[in-house]
């Protein structure tokens, strides 16, 4: 019997990316625009998509500059596919994003993991408690976590609720169960992507 096929193993590709002034609630503007852009990418499962991070405007929303970033989490099989994105202009939501160098990096075996938002399929904060441990049971997952702020995104048939989540104390095995597979529905849209947190 062979060894796990590494090219399934999922890694970060972080892009440049610059243009005007994006809305708070972009996934999904962004996910279509990527998706059209790179059909390949709705033929994925695995793929995630972080929101775009870039400097806040307050209520005005968010404006890119040299320092932000669209992070994709992918099989490493589908780098040399992803590099084709750079130089491509998208249409977010009536922005023009222009996608500019890759980096990659692999996964690291951090003790302590954040995501901004998990998607909850129930309709409380308990609920959420409940699914959350079902689902780290299913990863062999056993870290402490702590629930954060309740947030709401638009998604394809309507809004999608979720809440930030932190888990500590991970074992190196568990850390990088838990970034390969994440947690939850709409990963497309940035739910369930956990990151390093110091």
């Amino acid at each position: 019997m062979g060894g796990p096929d590494a090219t399934l193993t999922p890694l970060d590709m972080a892009f440049a990316v610059s243009g005007g002034r994006l809305e708070r609630d972009h996934s999904l503007a962004l996910w279509q625009a990527l998706a059209a852009a790179a059909p390949w990418l709705a033929e994925e499962e695995t793929v995630a998509v972080q929101p775009i991070r870039a400097a806040s405007l307050g209520a005005e929303g968010l404006v890119l500059g040299r320092h932000s970033r669209l992070l994709l989490r992918l099989p490493e099989a589908r780098v040399a596919a992803a590099l084709a994105l750079c130089g491509t202009r998208l249409d977010v939501g009536g922005t023009a994003v222009t996608i500019g160098l890759a980096k990659t990096r692999p996964l690291a075996p951090h003790r302590t993991l954040y995501a901004h938002r998990v998607a909850a399929a129930g309709a409380d904060e308990a609920a959420f408690v409940a699914q959350v441990r079902r689902e780290l049971g299913a990863l062999g997952v056993r870290g402490d976590f702590v629930v954060g702020r309740r947030s709401v995104t638009r998604g394809p048939s309507g809004a999608l609720a979720g809440y930030s989540l932190m888990l500590a104390e991970l074992s190196p095995q568990e850390s990088l169960a838990l970034q390969a597979a994440g947690l939850g529905a709409h990963r497309r849209l940035g739910f369930g992507v956990f990151v390093g947190h110091k």
